[in-house]
């Protein structure tokens, strides 16, 4: 693992229970500031905003296939 991804993941690692908690506190906080937590949740996959539409779509990869019958 390089140096950045391991940064990455010390990051990761520290403020996702930070982002978590700001998350319960949210209603105190001013709108400009719900939407920036809201952002970086949002980009973090720390929210559930359903099934992605568009670019956010992961691909299928190729020979892999999830079919549910």
């Amino acid at each position: 693992m390089t140096s950045d991804n391991t940064a990455e993941q010390v990051y990761r690692t520290w403020s996702t229970p930070i982002l978590l908690e700001l998350k319960k506190r949210e209603h105190q906080m001013a709108p400009a500031e719900r939407l920036a937590l809201q952002t970086v949740m949002i980009e973090r996959r720390l929210l559930d905003t359903g099934n992605p539409n568009g670019k956010d779509r992961r691909k299928q990869s190729a020979g892999h296939t999830d079919k549910v019958e």
